[in-house]
């Protein structure tokens, strides 16, 4: 893929990243989506529940062809602003962060539903376990308003940059999810510059992943997906051992939860083999991801066809220290070779959607086949004497 290809994909994560967000106030990268597609001519619908779908019919594609729906969520763990009292900001914490992360004296930016830019500064006082799911993990806390102003309904983001880019790695306050989003919104973007025949993808915009997989959940028992998409989730998933930094898009074989769908990620699988023989400087990993959960295991539950794809996270929900160092709260990172072989995959899975149905087929087609030679192969080399001659000798 050619290098203004690669400045075109960091502009769509630099555009959408630098937007605030926190669970059931998506309300700022919601509208980022909106206007992307309204420029591309894109439909773009909601469902009741705020998910926002986004479609890519394609030229030559057939009419009952299943989508491909890429899915990310729009939300990020943060703190939602309960009560002020002078200077002091009662907060509620939506998400999974470990309370022991959140120190006395970390800063943060409060925003409002309707700006972009902060409207205030703080710091943490105390926090408390008190309103988490689990021991252990944050719930609620106490700031200080140190400059600017908070009020009731106002929520929070850690006081780093919404995008930058050092030492090779993208680093952001809310890399989870907003990069996923990202990489379905610049896989849109190519097939409306490119407009290869037969492509028929979607981007599927959730909310409120980090306290439960809501949207999903609550989206995927409606009408908006078709009962026979198949559907990839986009995580930035923390990176692990075994899935390091800079080895290249995760074929996420499954999560902290489940395993996803066997047909449809072999048939991934071998898409990026594909791209791997094609593209020599394309790299990808092929792994179980199981540091935290994501929406296919919601699809897969509720019986759809359901697999992802991640890149690996640093400061997995701006935890800092996870693997060793100083304990606290510190921006989220991902490699950008990372990021730029998520998208490459998926522009290349989206030009030959049909390609994925067919190597779905061929994962099965190889059952029938083989099983009569084995039948073949066992019956003419047995075991154990047939039970007539058994029979005989006992007599």
């Amino acid at each position: 893929m050619s290098r203004a290809a690669e400045k075109r994909w960091l502009a769509i994560a630099c555009g959408i990243l630098s937007r605030p967000t926190a669970t059931c106030l998506e309300h700022s990268p919601a509208n980022w989506v909106r206007d992307f597609a309204a420029q591309r001519k894109l439909p773009c619908e909601a469902d009741r529940y705020g998910n926002l779908l986004v479609k890519y019919p394609g030229r030559g594609s057939k009419p009952k062809t299943p989508p491909i729906v890429l899915v990310a969520h729009l939300d990020h763990p943060g703190f939602v602003v309960s009560d002020v009292q002078g200077d002091r900001a009662q907060l509620e914490f939506r998400g999974g962060v470990r309370r022991v992360h959140a120190k006395r004296g970390t800063k943060l930016e409060f925003f409002t539903v309707g700006r972009d830019k902060p409207i205030g500064q703080g710091e943490l006082v105390s926090s408390s376990e008190k309103g988490a799911r689990r021991a252990g993990m944050l719930g609620s806390a106490v700031a200080r308003i140190t400059s600017g102003r908070a009020a009731a309904g106002d929520f929070t983001m850690w006081a780093f940059p919404g995008y930058s880019e050092r030492d090779g790695r993208i680093v952001s306050r809310c890399c989870d999810d907003l990069l996923g989003a990202a990489a379905a919104l610049a896989t849109l973007d190519e097939m409306v510059r490119e407009r290869p025949r037969g492509a028929h993808v979607w981007g599927w915009f959730t909310r409120a992943e980090e306290v439960g997989l809501y949207g999903a959940l609550a989206g995927i028992t409606g009408r908006t997906i078709p009962k026979d998409a198949r559907l990839l989730s986009l995580e930035t998933s923390r990176a692990l051992p075994h899935a390091p930094q800079g080895g290249g898009v995760i074929v996420r074989v499954g999560d902290a939860m489940s395993l996803f769908d066997p047909p449809l990620m072999g048939a991934l699988h071998s898409i990026a083999k594909e791209l791997a023989a094609a593209e020599p400087t394309f790299r990808y990993q092929r792994r179980l991801m199981d540091g935290g959960s994501c929406e296919a295991t919601a699809f897969c539950a509720a019986g759809r066809r359901a697999g992802g794809l991640a890149v690996p996270l640093g400061n997995y929900h701006n935890m800092a220290g996870l693997d060793g160092g100083a304990v606290g709260i510190g921006p989220e990172t991902v490699a950008i070779p990372d990021y730029l072989s998520e998208v490459r995959l998926l522009v290349h899975l989206a030009s030959r959607s049909a390609r994925l149905l067919e190597l779905e087929s061929q994962t099965a087609e190889w059952i029938g086949p083989s099983t009569e030679k084995a039948r073949e192969m066992l019956l003419a080399s047995p075991l154990d004497p047939p039970r007539r001659n058994r029979a005989r000798s006992r007599r």
